[in-house]
């Protein structure tokens, strides 16, 4: 009621009580119950990176989790022409969110990912099931109580999709459970509000994301309230300290101190010589170079955002300047990166 008024918070509540009455005379999904048992602890001893969408994704170097479990959420598929990998786990939470990319997930996601996990019924009252076809990837999530789970398909949202995911991803039985990207920063952009929760996108200039056009022209999304998600995610280290689970946030910036901080390049322990490896293999495969330098001689060197045009060719730029020269070029070049601290962008 504070964040969104009593109107909102009426329609709400009789949409919960909707799903509430929904439930009462639903027949048991035996098949997806069976389904879920035969995950119980199939990762266990395993370990698992949490992909988020925030800026700080493109300070991150996500080449080198080629070798590693991952699990990813909503609109990861802009992603995947900048990595060497694809997602082992998807996840979906947020009703408006499946309205607007149930295409994309039906098209381009459940296609590359292992398994993929939705809410049949939202608390909003959305049916889920009414978007996405039948496939035995899919796991469904009754996900009504706003509360933590390890006794899944039970599973609160709790405010974030990253909180879903870390209860699917401890049900496996991963044991180490490192986030990347989960921020909670939020800056101001072109948008128009449709409610008091809703707002769509003006212009493809997102800054809370990864990509400016994640939430972009035309892309409705929901209203963020940080200071809830932080209480959420408290409350989430609690539930999983208490049942001895190990979650960090690795992630390269942002603001979410709530789990104990951890350096990816640490926990990968990978040498210089595998790194580079990974990544020039990522973006020139097939190649025989030994050097960055051998390898991108013919790229030139952008030294400022304001250098570039849509008719630059290849480049090289510092990580520093990466995430401004992405919100602009990233329409015409796909960026790679970053790499001891610099970033490469291909002409499309």
């Amino acid at each position: 009621m504070q964040t969104d008024g009593l109107k909102v918070f009426s329609e709400r509540l009789v949409k919960y009580g909707i799903v509430k009455l929904k439930r009462a005379f639903q027949k048991k999904d035996e098949h997806n119950i069976e389904k879920w048992k035969a995950l119980k602890d199939k990762y266990k001893g395993q370990r698992v990176f949490v992909v988020g969408a925030g800026p700080s994704i493109n300070k991150t170097p996500l080449y080198l989790l080629k070798d590693e479990y991952t699990m990813c959420f909503n609109r990861i598929n802009l992603l995947y022409e900048r990595l060497n990998w694809l997602p082992d786990f998807y996840l979906v939470t947020d009703d408006l969110k499946m309205k607007e990319i149930y295409k994309e997930i039906d098209e381009e996601i459940l296609p590359v990912v292992k398994y993929a996990f939705f809410p049949d019924l939202h608390p909003s009252n959305v049916d889920f099931k009414s978007y996405l076809p039948e496939s035995e990837k899919i796991h469904w999530l009754y996900m009504d109580k706003p509360e933590y789970s390890l006794n899944l398909p039970e599973c609160g949202i709790n405010k974030t999709v990253v909180n879903g995911g870390l209860q699917i991803l401890a049900y496996l039985g991963f044991e180490e459970i490192y986030m990347l990207g989960v921020d909670m920063t939020f800056a101001k952009r072109s948008v128009e509000k449709i409610s008091e929760r809703d707002w769509v996108g003006k212009k493809d200039d997102d800054p809370n994301h990864f990509d400016p056009r994640y939430d972009g022209k035309g892309m409705a999304y929901r209203n963020p309230t940080v200071e809830d998600m932080i209480e959420n995610f408290k409350a989430g280290r609690q539930f999983f300290d208490k049942h001895g689970k190990k979650i960090y946030n690795a992630s390269f910036g942002g603001v979410m101190e709530e789990y104990p901080r951890a350096n990816l390049y640490d926990v990968l322990g990978l040498s210089d010589e595998e790194q580079f490896r990974l990544f020039v293999d990522m973006v020139l495969p097939g190649n025989t170079f030994n050097t960055f330098d051998e390898a991108f001689a013919s790229y030139a060197t952008l030294e400022s955002a304001d250098e570039f045009t849509t008719e630059t060719g290849d480049f090289i730029c510092s990580a520093d300047i990466a995430p401004a020269m992405i919100n602009k070029a990233v329409f015409t070049h796909i960026p790679f990166g970053p790499y001891q601290n610099k970033y490469v962008f291909k002409k499309r």
